[in-house]
């Protein structure tokens, strides 16, 4: 099927592989899951030297990450959010090995290999991952390491993001935190959207400051609606308020329909899904993960996957089989910069 965006009047992007590099957060993310696997002041034995990491933040990533190739497993498990990269990493490595004490590309390696072969999917998984490490560090009680609990992920939400936002002794990694596009060229695609009379949102597993960060930085801000913005504050104030039995993050609907329904509806109702369905079918959302699909299909939009995440071109099969709407290259092809503006005139 053909794209025709006359057949949208909104559209709701993911942000990481879609508009952003996520390579800063998967950076972040390493170096977190270093300092909670091996610094005494965490869950380790040893002292780290944290401005010495921050230098050697790519090695850093190449080692704990395998080069890419342990996120690529991660996603393939639908996760969405890199504090649940980190997560899922820290609890496979403290299983495999309770007592590391220096930074063993093998052991990395084979964190690697026991998460390609996991069967289970978020948000089972995450139960599963919580009780292994549970087991694994005594002389904590078992809420301790669930997600989303005030213990364990209180602690490692901080520590990724002093790696991320940095403190006083190092810079964050988000000073190098790049779009995928050159700015001039996004600015020209989003102004032929509005051109057209679509509105733009994002619906994305970050949080509202680190949406604005990115946007604000490369003058792409002015082309959204922000009444159409949800992030992961959104989802947390969500489960917060409603005590959902599983997370409202990605794969779950919730986020999308946030961002789509623009306020109309408060979270109980998009939660209970009392709100017009018909609302849903002038919405495109675009994404390039397999929890954004899983996302936008749970909740009855058509979905645009394209193929600049981290699997890239490897992600083809997977839209194919999982029933995507719509598959490109990137956002670039969604329109024909050089013609649409003759078309837009003529019409």
């Amino acid at each position: 099927m053909k794209l025709n965006l006359n057949n949208y009047d909104k559209i709701i992007f993911d942000m990481d592989g879609v508009i952003t590099s996520e390579l800063a957060y998967w950076q972040s993310a390493a170096l977190a899951a270093y300092d909670l696997l091996l610094s005494h002041e965490h869950y380790g034995i040893c002292g780290i030297d944290r401005p010495c990491c921050r230098k050697q933040y790519e090695h850093i990533y190449n080692t704990v990450m395998c080069g890419g190739r342990t996120v690529r497993a991660v996603k393939r498990l639908g996760v969405n959010t890199n504090w649940d990269l980190l997560y899922i990493v820290f609890c496979v490595s403290k299983y495999i090995n309770p007592e590391l004490d220096t930074m063993d590309a093998s052991h990395f390696q084979s964190v690697c290999m026991f998460i390609e072969n996991i069967e289970q999917h978020v948000p089972e998984l995450y139960f599963a991952l919580g009780e292994l490490a549970a087991q694994t560090i005594p002389n904590y009680p078992a809420e301790h390491f669930k997600r989303g609990g005030n213990g364990f992920w209180r602690e490692l939400f901080d520590t990724f993001d002093l790696w991320y936002s940095g403190c006083g002794e190092l810079d964050g990694i988000k000073v190098s935190e790049t779009l995928l596009f050159d700015s001039n060229d996004l600015e020209k695609l989003f102004k032929a959207f509005k051109t057209r009379g679509l509105r733009l949102g994002i619906g994305t597993g970050r949080p509202k400051a680190e949406i604005d960060f990115p946007l604000s930085a490369n003058g792409l801000y002015e082309f959204f609606d922000k009444s159409l913005f949800a992030s992961f504050d959104e989802v947390c104030a969500a489960e917060s308020a409603l005590k959902p039995e599983l997370p409202l993050a990605k794969p779950d609907p919730f986020v999308f329909l946030k961002a789509a329904l623009g306020g109309e509806y408060s979270d109980r109702e998009i939660y209970e899904r009392k709100f017009d369905k018909a609302k849903l079918s002038r919405t495109l959302i675009v994404g390039d993960a397999p929890s954004d699909l899983l996302s936008a299909k749970a909740a009855g939009f058509d979905f645009l996957g394209v193929l600049t995440g981290v699997e890239g071109d490897g992600m083809l099969g997977y839209f194919t089989d999982n029933g995507a709407d719509f598959i490109l290259n990137s956002v670039f092809d969604m329109i024909d910069l050089e013609n649409d503006s003759q078309e837009v005139n003529s019409k």
